[in-house]
């Protein structure tokens, strides 16, 4: 089975990477637009799909665009395949075959879209996949590490202003799935805490076999999965950021994967970290007028004090 990466099958357009590159505009802060192109089915690039799959998912980018009760799972001449409809994670729609698929037939998921005023062909939204050979589902995650900090400008999303640029520090975790999980990574959604407290999450399909972020929508999800910051400063002259990041320090990252309706959990990976921002410098103090030290003024003061005496005492005479 080849499985060195996989598409994102879409109606019309696919938002790979949306918002990784460049902030998102002022109109997408108002929200998305109903729109059945903005629909992903997360599937291998082949696409070939493990007999042994425990399901198969159909996801909205950032909005309800079509109706889950509508999703079916067929073959390729149209005959329906038994399988449980499930409300998923990040609003997806999930299909949960009754039995395994039969390797080497075609099947093509579809559902329909209820967005008005779009084209009638636009309605039905579907992908096709072939079956490939049942592989183990993975226990095995694979592994975790941060890279050094990173200090400079960046974007914070989120807010009114949809971003704000700000200077701190940056943290860009690396992650290697297992040989076992890239058959399966179309189907496995994320979370990641720090210090045990929630920090990102991505949906299906949004990490890619080399580990990568492929897609992700910074309007929905304010924090990339694989970075962490913290904001040491941020021009005046524009709205404060909406979310500071994390204090200053040392930290533990935690990755979880979940494969979708799998019973064979997978292992949450840590990692520790650290954020820095730079002391401010202390401004040095302005020099100051020392005048006459209590030391030297009393001296002065006192030799001064002899001289005006001996001057009005004037010279001594010897009287005979």
């Amino acid at each position: 089975m080849k499985t060195p990466g996989w598409t994102a099958l879409t109606v019309g357009v696919f938002l790979g990477g949306l918002g990784l590159a460049k902030p998102p505009s002022a109109e997408a802060c108002s929200g998305v637009a109903c729109d059945p192109r903005m629909i992903r089915v997360p599937l291998p690039e082949d696409p070939v799909v493990p007999a042994n799959v425990p399901a198969l998912v159909m996801l909205p980018m950032g909005w309800p665009l079509f109706d889950s009760e509508s999703l079916r799972l067929r073959t390729e001449d149209g005959a329906d395949v038994e399988a449980s409809l499930l409300q998923g994670r990040h609003g997806s729609a999930v299909l949960v075959p009754a039995t395994p698929l039969t390797p080497g037939t075609r099947y093509r998921m579809e559902g329909h879209s209820p967005c008005a005023g779009y084209p009638e062909e636009w309605d039905t939204v579907s992908a096709t996949f072939t079956a490939g050979p049942a592989v183990a589902l993975p226990a095995a995650s694979g592994t975790l590490r941060a890279a050094p900090e990173q200090h400079g400008p960046f974007q914070v999303f989120g807010g009114a202003s949809c971003s704000t640029e700000v200077e701190g520090s940056q943290v860009t975790l690396g992650f290697t799935p297992s040989p076992e999980l890239v058959p399966f990574l179309p189907w496995v959604h994320w979370a990641l805490d720090v210090d045990g407290q929630p920090w990102a999450s991505a949906p299906h399909g949004a990490v890619g076999p080399a580990g990568t972020l492929l897609f992700l929508d910074r309007l929905q999800y304010p924090h990339a999965l694989l970075t962490v910051y913290s904001v040491c400063e941020f021009s005046r002259q524009q709205p404060p950021p909406t979310d500071p990041g994390l204090a200053p320090g040392t930290h533990v990252a935690t990755l979880r994967p979940v494969l979708e309706q799998s019973g064979t959990p997978l292992s949450p990976l840590e990692v520790f970290f650290e954020l820095t921002c730079p002391e401010n410098e202390p401004e040095p103090e302005a020099p100051r007028s020392e005048g006459c030290s209590q030391a030297g003024g009393g001296l002065a003061a006192f030799g001064l004090l002899a001289t005006l005496r001996l001057w009005r005492r004037g010279p001594r005479t010897n009287r005979p």
